[in-house]
């Protein structure tokens, strides 16, 4: 029985990983008690959701792993997750950031790639990626990039920009200074508490992007990103655009 047929099987599996967190440790007894299951029932259920790594075991006590948080908030929505191409990219990457209205939609795509980039070649390509655009530029990102705004000067003028930083990116040298030169450009700008930036990458016109996130140990990876050209991954891709658009301030 596959993974999604197994955890769906069972009332009790349900309960019980709705009960926990990715955060807060519990023992099986407070497990049992919060969900009103035995907890024979409650510690048997746990051993076999730990074996298919939906759940996280330490000396404080269980945890829902990111496989399992993304599983359980996808229940109604993911009718298969066995050999699923973004299970890794799931694995090792803090997906439970998203907010729950967005992520519910995540992986539902039909094409989209994992490309590995060395940060250097990613940013490399900022000024062809901008030239290829028609309708607008959308970038998300923890750090002031800095952009050599004359060789892009008439996209300036043809196309709307719009870039998310973090408030705490302004600390970076001559950060401040490039932020300026940008807004002067007319690129609108907003900055939102890193905190709450969980995601970074761009958004070309409304026909591709390259998207990443933090890694389980809370740094954002400017390596491993999810691209694409599909239809429902550029609108989700916007979807979380606007989200973090809308919680930030204007610079």
């Amino acid at each position: 029985m596959n993974l999604y047929g197994y955890l769906v099987s069972s009332r009790n599996r349900i309960k019980i990983m709705k009960s926990m967190t990715i955060a807060e440790p519990m023992k099986s007894k407070e497990i049992a008690k919060k969900t009103g299951l035995s907890w024979q029932t409650t510690s048997a259920e746990l051993t076999n959701l730990h074996k298919y790594r939906v759940v996280d075991r330490s000396a404080a006590g269980y945890t829902l792993t990111e496989k399992g948080y993304f599983l359980i908030t996808r229940i109604s929505y993911l009718p298969d997750f066995d050999g699923w191409t973004l299970e890794d990219f799931v694995t090792k990457h803090q997906i439970h950031r998203i907010p729950s209205m967005i992520l519910k939609d995540f992986g539902i795509w039909k094409e989209t790639l994992q490309k590995e980039f060395i940060p250097t070649d990613y940013l490399a390509t900022e000024k062809e990626s901008i030239l290829r655009c028609t309708m607008q530029y959308r970038i998300i990102t923890p750090y002031i990039i800095k952009l050599d705004l004359s060789l892009i000067q008439e996209k300036l003028e043809e196309i709307p920009f719009k870039f998310i930083y973090s408030r705490q990116g302004l600390g970076q040298e001559g950060a401040k200074k490039y932020v300026d030169e940008q807004r002067e450009s007319g690129i609108q700008i907003r900055l939102v508490d890193i905190s709450d930036l969980y995601m970074t990458g761009r958004i070309l016109d409304a026909k591709e992007a390259h998207i990443s996130f933090r890694q389980t140990n809370g740094d954002f990876d400017f390596t491993h990103y999810i691209v694409g050209d599909d239809e429902e991954f550029i609108f989700w891709c916007r979807r979380n655009f606007h989200y973090l658009w809308e919680k930030g301030t204007p610079y």
